[in-house]
């Protein structure tokens, strides 16, 4: 009997447990935008590259035709969360959007919270002299104009391009992080402000903490709005959703 696939949009550890819970009973799908040059192995089958927006992602739907979609992609992106909706609306198969819930400041938390990266990198020579940025290695073209003060990259892959920049380095390295780890860090390369973006989660949550602990600001890049869909924020949610569809 051929099991009904499923489409999971992954590239989180959300999206590698969701896999994991399902391959039995479905035929699981992953697909990865293909920015990290080494992803971890996943349950499934995994699928690599974009799709080329709606119509590319509707030709896809129409070719694969999985029973469900489910985008668990990282909260950052924005822009395939929005060609998965008008794709799946278009084409009338279920779609879930599954993303953990964002960090809430604490107590001793010195936050700036901006909407765009460009207000970031204007603010940020007025919050520190060197600043740890953890936003990834794409779309970093704006640092270029942070001038006057050091920066530290740190992602996955080496950031492409690289911003044009007098007193940046790069760090490669690969989450989850620890506590102390994270303050080790700070206080080994003299970090005075932290550029992160509200992932939520505990993979990388360890660099908040750190900050909080060493009395830091935080220039945190808010989470890009998302058209309305269905909505979880537990890989269990998502699991008793695609239950339900009895496919």
């Amino acid at each position: 009997m051929t099991k009904p696939r499923l489409l999971i949009l992954g590239g989180t550890g959300e999206a590698r447990q969701l896999a994991v819970l399902l391959v039995d009973q479905y035929d699981t799908v992953t697909s990865l935008a293909g920015r990290t040059q080494d992803p971890m192995a996943l349950a499934g089958t995994v699928r690599q590259g974009g799709f080329g927006g709606v119509s590319g992602f509707l030709a896809y739907l129409e070719q694969n035709r999985p029973a469900a979609v489910i985008d668990a992609t990282h909260p950052y992106a924005a822009r395939m969360g929005t060609t998965a909706v008008q794709a799946t609306a278009q084409m009338h198969i279920p779609f879930l959007r599954l993303e953990r819930p964002a960090w809430t400041q604490q107590p001793g938390d010195d936050w700036h919270l901006f909407e765009t990266i460009e207000a970031l990198v204007k603010r940020l020579p007025s919050l520190g002299t060197h600043g740890l940025i953890t936003l990834g290695g794409a779309n970093l073209g704006a640092f270029s104009r942070a001038t006057g003060m050091r920066l530290t990259l740190r992602a996955i892959d080496p950031p492409d391009p690289l911003p044009d920049h007098p007193a940046i380095k790069v760090l490669l390295d690969r989450g989850p992080f620890t506590l102390e780890s994270e303050r080790a860090l700070l206080t080994r390369l003299g970090i005075d402000v932290l550029v992160a973006r509200n992932a939520g989660g505990s993979a990388t949550r360890a660099k908040i903490d750190a900050a909080r602990m060493h009395k830091l600001p935080v220039a945190l890049l808010a989470r890009p709005a998302r058209p309305d869909s269905n909505y979880v924020n537990t890989v269990a949610a998502a699991v008793r959703w695609v239950e339900g569809l009895n496919l």
